[in-house]
């Protein structure tokens, strides 16, 4: 077999204790803490990088009363944050003794990160999303995981997945999760933290002359890194190339193992003596179930999951007998499409001057809530409407010229004629003279759209926004512009030129997947235990059900519930 380094390509021959699959931040996790209580470890990824949505993700983990809090001067208490999550999620979609058994492991799991490599720390103004309930915290739940020099990861490097293009400054510059959030709310001393980065990038002589790829690691990229460099600290063998396509059951019924498929098309059985963990990513890039479980119409084109999540375990687990949950629910986000690719939203909507509308013209949304909140905008509490997609986000020339969008640097720095392919037909944006010209353009009501205009221009000058509240509490304005007065996130849309694009219900992954206990086990039908097998990350249902408590709910449990599922895998039969 071929050897890229420390890791292989194609399947491996075993026998394992452990086989993991995917190799994303809870695979990853999961393979180094198995072997670090004994295990002989193997590590299986379908394609041919490494990290998966985790690493093209923010990188973010929500550890509520973590221990490092209290160092940024932020109190928090086991009480409070499950007083938050109780109030957030739906009470028959996670059980109370879930939710306490989240909150009680993951700052172990976070200082078990810590211990191997990979540091983080709170982010002491990242609020939590949803600020209105009891136990709501304005920051420190939300850690950033320290960034990493990729010289360190030698030719893996290579093999690391990247992040969008529109996560980073000028398409190519890593930013922490700090440093984004201080050029997104263009505080003061943006400029320089901006300038910092471009010069930092441009310094790296041998950097720039292998490639454009910046060698300093934030977010997702940061906390695979680490955790690839812990693996192979280790020597757990990562295969590449190495697509799971059967569990193997073995004389008693338990999941004793994988098949895994070769270039050529030939399977090989790999025994895991222990356990199997999959933690391979939702389904969010097969065409099949979107249509069988998401609201229609949905595209796997609109998602910012990784490439290879197509659902494989999913239909592999549920052949020996494995159920589901939340299958009609993703990690929402709003996305604008650019050379094919979906660009998200995250920040650029709590921007003042900005708005949604409908084929009518018409706003329906508070456009600065929390992204995952856009799917039931979009499609309707039931998820049942369908004349709103595409729905479409408009500003003006202020807002073009004060802050960024979708990763084109705003025109007081980089004016339209320096970025001519992000205007126009088949372009990020269309651009235009007047709103009704933008209205015909984009296929929008005009008279609505002026309409809507000057009514939203109405409540920027009065401060408030009337028909949905937006910028009236303290998650509307983390990365709205505090310099606009009396809302930071509401300006009239009224200079031209205009801008205008086609707006999509996308996502960051889909939340459905495999029905897991509080050890990661895998539940059949009857809520039995399936021995041999667990599950961690987006190909199992959410421990959040479908809400969105806080940035990093998704990759905080995912790595939590890894943690839990390989102790539970090397405890005695």
């Amino acid at each position: 077999m071929p050897i890229v380094d420390s890791v292989i390509e194609g399947p491996p021959k075993g026998p394992y204790d452990v086989a993991v699959v995917g190799s994303g931040a809870a695979a990853l996790l999961a393979a180094c803490h198995a072997h670090d209580l004994g295990a002989s470890v193997v590590v299986l990824e379908k394609t041919n990088f490494l990290g998966g949505t985790s690493a093209m993700s923010g990188g973010a983990l929500w550890i509520p009363n973590n221990g490092l809090m209290a160092e940024a001067g932020i109190e928090d208490s086991e009480q409070e944050a499950f007083a938050y999550l109780r109030s957030v999620i739906p009470a028959g979609q996670v059980a109370d003794h879930t939710l306490l058994t989240y909150l009680r492991t993951a700052p172990r799991m976070v200082e078990y990160l810590q211990s191997i490599g990979v540091p983080y720390h709170p982010v002491a103004l990242y609020r939590d999303y949803y600020p209105s309930v009891p136990g709501w915290k304005q920051g420190g739940r939300t850690m950033d995981c320290e960034p990493l020099d990729g010289r360190r990861l030698g030719r893996h490097l290579d093999l690391l997945r990247q992040g969008p293009p529109a996560s980073r400054f000028l398409s190519r510059i890593n930013l922490s999760i700090t440093e984004v959030a201080a050029i997104q709310a263009v505080v003061p001393g943006w400029r320089s933290l901006a300038l910092g980065a471009l010069l930092r990038y441009g310094s790296d002589l041998i950097g720039r002359f292998r490639g454009s790829r910046d060698r300093r690691l934030c977010l997702g990229e940061a906390l695979v890194g680490r955790l690839l460099l812990a693996a192979l600290a280790r020597d757990i063998p990562v295969h590449i190339k190495a697509p799971v396509s059967e569990l193997l059951l073995d004389t008693e019924g338990r999941v004793g193992g994988v098949s895994v498929e070769d270039p050529a098309g030939s399977q090989h059985a790999v025994t895991a003596r222990r356990a199997v963990v999959v933690a391979s990513g939702g389904f969010e890039r097969s065409p099949t179930l979107r249509g069988q479980h998401l609201a229609q119409p949905t595209h796997p084109d609109w998602s910012a999951g990784s490439p290879g999540n197509t659902g494989d375990m999913l239909r592999a687990a549920e052949q020996v007998g494995a159920a589901t949950a939340l299958m009609g629910e993703a990690w929402w986000a709003p996305v604008v499409m650019w050379k094919g690719q979906p660009i998200v939203l995250f920040f650029e909507k709590s921007k003042p001057g900005l708005m949604i509308v409908d084929q009518r013209g018409q706003r329906f949304m508070n456009e600065s809530i929390t992204y995952n909140s856009y799917g039931r905008c979009i499609y309707g509490q039931d998820y049942q409407r369908s004349d709103r997609v595409p729905a479409y986000v408009i500003f003006d020339r202020t807002y073009r010229e004060r802050y960024l969008f979708g990763g084109l640097l705003q025109a007081s720095l980089s004016p339209d004629w320096l970025n001519p392919g992000a205007f126009g037909e088949g372009a990020m944006l269309r651009k235009a003279p007047t709103l009704r010209a933008l209205a015909s353009e984009l296929g929008i009501d005009a008279d609505g759209l002026e309409a809507t205009a000057n009514r939203l221009g109405n409540f920027a000058r009065s401060g408030i926004d009337l028909d949905f509240g937006r910028g009236a509490d303290a998650h509307d304005r983390q990365y709205g512009d505090a310099s606009v007065q009396p809302n930071p996130c509401l300006g009239p849309i009224e200079k031209p030129p205009f801008y205008g694009a086609p707006l999509y219900p996308g996502d960051i992954g889909t939340k459905g997947g495999l029905c897991i206990d509080d050890d990661a086990r895998v539940l059949d039908e009857r809520g039995l235990a399936i021995p041999g097998l667990f599950a961690a990350g987006n190909c199992s249902a959410s421990i959040m059900g479908d809400t969105y408590p806080g940035a990093g709910c998704t990759l905080g449990p995912a790595l939590t519930m890894a943690y839990r599922a390989s102790h539970a895998a090397m405890q005695p039969a």
